[in-house]
């Protein structure tokens, strides 16, 4: 026997309708959530940002990206608005300022960007007479506070004091330095009109307007020496004879000064290639040297010619000589007390010897 054809049929209906059921809404989901998700552009104080959104209304669509609104925030359309695909949300935040003007606060929410823009807030003029801090051009931030006074202009009269000139007059009978007051000075008296620049209650600028001279001021005059004045008389000393046997050695030593060791040769003026007596002579008025100070030959790249030096054993000198033997720290001393046999014995027995010199001045 077959089995019955219809049953079957009618089941293979059934599971197509419950299939084609299936598909039917899977696609109609699709589509609406197709239709939900919408492109929203978010602009916050002249930022943007592109959002993806199935929002509702504009509070929704602020709530997604984390936007808060304060008292005194402005937007655009408003939060109850419903949200297009394609639209474009405006927001622009508050910034809290407190403003002062003239000893009064107040604390605002200012939509803007500058000082400028919080003023006109409260009803300001930042162009009109005020002097304001910050500057009205500068970028505000939260909690600043923005100082505003009143600038203008205020008029004062007063008495005044002139003051008088000094007129200079030459004189050719009196010296050079020399002033004789021929006219004593008076002050005058005036009454003087001021524009004040006033800020607030403060005086920032003070400009003379007008005046009128009550009483003249009277010039002093001074008479002024264009005579040269005579050259001072130096008084004439006589010059010490000086002792004829050379430096002291005796002398004492200075208390200060700047030392150097060097090595320490003796010659005396007959020496070959010194030119006797009289060369020592010339050197020693060329010097000015005092009674009782020798001469000593130096190199004069260690100590300069002219050099007051103190040197053991032999007293105070003058640098005054130089010799082709004498290289750096080396010096010779000069005798010649007694003539050529006594220079040359003492010479003899001094030597080559090290000392350390004091040099007084260089």
């Amino acid at each position: 026997m077959r089995t019955p054809v219809r049953p079957a049929r009618l089941l293979k209906n059934h599971h197509v309708a419950v299939v084609l059921l299936a598909v039917v809404v899977a696609a109609s989901t699709f589509v609406a959530l197709a239709w939900a998700d919408k492109g929203v552009t978010v602009v916050v104080d002249g930022k943007v940002a592109y959002h993806k959104t199935d929002a509702d209304t504009v509070a929704d669509v602020l709530a997604e990206v984390d936007i808060d609104l304060d008292d005194g925030d402005l937007v655009s359309p408003l939060p109850e608005q419903p949200v297009a695909d394609g639209a474009e949300i405006v927001v622009r935040q508050a910034v809290p300022v407190t403003i002062e003007c003239n000893g009064t606060q107040v604390d605002v929410n200012v939509i803007g960007t500058t000082v400028a823009d919080a003023l006109v807030t409260v009803g300001l003029d930042p162009s009109a007479g005020l002097a304001v801090d910050p500057p009205i051009d500068a970028m505000l931030s939260e909690e600043m506070t923005i100082t505003a006074t009143d600038v203008f202009l205020r008029v004062l009269k007063e008495d005044a004091v002139v003051a008088f000139e000094t007129i200079e007059e030459p004189d050719a009978d009196l010296y050079v330095g020399q002033r004789t007051v021929v006219q004593e000075g008076a002050e005058g008296r005036a009454i003087r009109v001021y524009q004040l620049t006033m800020q607030g209650e403060v005086e920032v600028a003070r400009t003379v307007k007008a005046e009128e001279i009550l009483v003249e001021p009277v010039p002093a005059i001074v008479r002024v020496g264009t005579k040269p004045k005579p050259e001072p008389q130096v008084p004439r000393v006589a010059r010490q004879p000086r002792m004829p046997g050379g430096a002291d050695a005796g002398a004492a030593g200075p208390d200060e000064g700047r030392t150097l060791r060097v090595s320490a040769t003796a010659y005396t003026p007959w020496d070959p290639g010194c030119g006797g007596l009289s060369v020592i002579e010339r050197k020693l008025a060329a010097y000015d040297a005092p009674a009782g100070w020798g001469i000593v030959a130096v190199d004069p790249s260690v100590i300069p010619l002219g050099t007051k030096l103190y040197v053991p054993g032999y007293g105070y000198a003058y640098a005054a000589d130089t010799g082709g033997a004498i290289k750096g720290a080396e010096i010779d001393v000069c005798f010649w007390s007694g003539g050529s046999s006594a220079a040359h014995a003492r010479a003899v027995a001094w030597g080559r010897r090290t000392v350390t010199v004091t040099i007084l001045d260089q």
